[in-house]
């Protein structure tokens, strides 16, 4: 009998709890000992009084965090018969519903919409699987279609990785969108233009420090916006991810091996585009050159592909 246990995700889970907790936690530090300092003077201003209130907030939301993350993973554990989350076990025939794909309630301090699973049981009781939080819930949600939804064995499946010389000679249609004329772009190359003006300007006096910061910040700030500006190509078989200047990356996909692609935006990010293959497993690509009109014509190119389009963040007239 097949038993899949979730494994957490050692970035989108780990990394990523430890860094937010870390960095909030030292914003509460810093808020208190500035506070301390500022309150042992003689007659404070009565706004310093206030400061405290400030460290004690990021403390409350690093603890929060730690704590939202932890409760909405519990260890997962599903065979035939049961599924367990944590110490809460269920039975497989009282599912009622199964939702494999969608935005999910994540409870942090308010709710927010993550991709996830929803399992609806016969009692009411709803459960959810977010994606990002697991390394394996592609295997998961695979078990969860075949053994519920379809009513067969469970048979791992895997889709077969492609040669990227498969479209050397196909024609693209192509959905990009420009780095000069886009917010995106106009943040990345204006603000490195600005600063290596300004060493330009005074490369004979500027500080050796001015230049390590500008060579280490300059470095971040490209590799960030750069990630952040994906475009894609459409073939009669194949969808292919690229981007502006990592011009060496290209990823591959072939139509009929999608499930579904999302357009959807993330807090302060651009608009994104996540693939979700058959298998699953999904990807999301940051692509912040693409306007509203692009966007809306590389959907209607793939609906015309058979490829099913959710739209969750780009407005149609």
């Amino acid at each position: 009998m097949t038993i899949i246990t979730s494994k957490r995700h050692p970035v989108k889970f780990y990394a990523v709890l430890v860094f937010a907790f870390l960095f909030l936690a030292a914003l509460g530090t810093l808020f208190l000992v500035v506070s301390i300092d500022l309150l042992q003077k003689d007659n404070p201003e009565t706004k310093n009084y206030f400061l405290p209130v400030f460290s004690l907030i990021f403390y409350f939301l690093a603890f929060s965090m730690v704590y939202a993350y932890w409760k909405n993973s519990p260890k997962i554990s599903i065979d035939n018969h049961l599924i367990t989350f944590g110490n809460e076990r269920f039975y497989i025939k009282d599912i009622k519903k199964v939702i494999l794909t969608g935005k999910m309630p994540f409870r942090l301090i308010i709710r927010f919409p993550m991709e996830g699973t929803a399992l609806i049981f016969n009692d009411g009781t709803e459960k959810y699987i977010f994606d990002d939080l697991f390394s394996n819930s592609w295997e998961i949600k695979s078990f969860l279609e075949q053994t519920v939804i379809k009513k067969k064995e469970y048979i791992p499946t895997q889709i077969e990785k492609i040669d990227s010389n498969i479209i050397r000679f196909e024609r693209f249609e192509t959905f990009k969108g420009s780095q000069i004329t886009s917010l995106r772009g106009i943040m990345l190359w204006g603000l490195i233009g600005f600063f290596a003006f300004l060493l330009v300007s005074k490369i004979q006096t500027a500080p050796i420090g001015f230049v390590i910061f500008f060579a280490v910040f300059g470095t971040f700030w490209f590799l960030l916006n750069s990630w952040l500006m994906h475009f894609f190509c459409i073939t009669n078989d194949y969808f292919i991810v690229k981007n502006h200047n990592f011009v060496w990356l290209t990823k591959i996909y072939r139509i009929k091996d999608i499930k579904e692609i999302v357009y959807e935006t993330q807090s302060k990010q651009p608009n994104s585009l996540r693939i979700i293959t058959k298998d699953f497993r999904n990807k999301l690509y940051p692509a912040g050159t693409l306007r509203d009109k692009t966007w809306l014509e590389m959907k209607s190119s793939l609906k015309m592909k058979g490829v099913k389009v959710r739209n969750e963040c780009i407005p149609e007239r």
